[in-house]
């Protein structure tokens, strides 16, 4: 059948939309803990009305069968910027599309001075997957999600508090061991790492401001303090986040106490809060190249939802 690929714009909007309709109705019948969305336009809307945004459609016999749009995004801490397809940015019935849709917006942003590129896609679409891995991409980072349970308790020889402000000095020291963590080997994330006082700050002014929206908790063995854990209440409204969900935003033990039972503790005890606080699913993230939680997540039950992928060109 004829294939015609065209520049996006915005009387594409509608088919693409059905597009995302049906590709989020199967993700969510593979994993019911996404978010429920009505208006998947408004959705698309949002990612096409990023500034710079560009991309192409696939016409098959005149109807839409796949989509691609991007904008540029900063591109870490590397400095410049880096082409972003979000979760809303593309969706394709034919998953072989992606390859073809990629080549023909590809184009266009390499022209402009691109060659770092990131696309969002369903975990759970393999064939999909496959088709950006066959047109140059990796696996960088994943979504996930569990249903939140009353756990027992660990024995861990551990006491978790929640935290105050004047634990400020304790959740910025592992706040900036994660920052740490990323930079070495095979995560090599090229972050500056701030001094200590800069996350103090970032805790003091984001976290005790608003009780509602962030619960700190504390890790301790005989009184010192080996661990933390940051629960975030996280908006809803999109395709990722489900209603009366909580998510674990971070949780890092002290590398000397790793493989104690610390962290297993920690998440029993972060599962068993949520659920007793009627939060019905818990959503965390990690990056692939990040091996204790790459590793350390999924064994404890959470569900890749989205995986996004990325391409630098030579």
């Amino acid at each position: 059948m004829p294939l015609e690929i065209l520049p996006f714009s915005d009387e594409h909007l509608d088919a693409a939309a059905a597009l995302l309709a049906d590709a989020h109705a199967r993700h969510r019948a593979a994993e019911p803990l996404l978010g429920r969305v009505d208006d998947y336009r408004a959705q698309l809307a949002r990612q096409w009305e990023r500034e710079g945004s560009s991309g192409a459609i696939a016409l098959r016999d005149g109807t839409a069968a796949g989509y691609l749009i991007g904008a540029p995004a900063s591109n870490d801490n590397r400095g410049g910027t880096r082409i972003s397809a979000d979760i809303a940015g593309h969706a394709s019935a034919e998953p072989e599309l992606a390859r073809d849709l990629f080549a023909a917006a590809a184009e266009r942003w390499h022209g402009d001075g691109q060659d770092r590129f990131a696309v969002v896609v369903p975990a759970h679409d393999a064939a999909l997957v496959d088709a950006w891995f066959r047109v140059g991409f990796g696996l960088q980072f994943a979504t996930a999600v569990r249903e939140t349970t009353a756990e027992p308790p660990v024995d861990a020889d551990v006491t978790i508090r929640p935290g105050t402000p004047d634990d400020l000095v304790h959740l910025a020291r592992f706040d900036r061991e994660l920052w740490l963590h990323q930079t070495r080997s095979p995560s090599f994330s090229g972050l500056d790492v701030p001094e200590l006082a800069e996350f103090e700050d970032d805790w003091r002014e984001d976290t005790f401001d608003s009780p509602d929206t962030f619960w700190p908790f504390l890790v301790e063995r005989a009184g010192d303090v080996i661990g933390e854990a940051l629960l975030y209440r996280r908006p809803t409204g999109d395709l990722r986040v489900p209603e009366e969900n909580v998510d674990l935003a971070h949780a890092v033990v002290d590398p000397a106490a790793r493989g104690s039972g610390a962290g297993l503790a920690l998440t029993a005890f972060v599962l068993g809060w949520a659920h007793e606080h009627g939060f019905r699913s818990i959503t965390t993230d990690w990056r692939s190249v990040n091996l204790l939680s790459s590793r350390f997540w999924p064994n404890r039950g959470w569900r890749p939802t989205y995986l996004r992928l990325y391409r630098a060109v030579p």
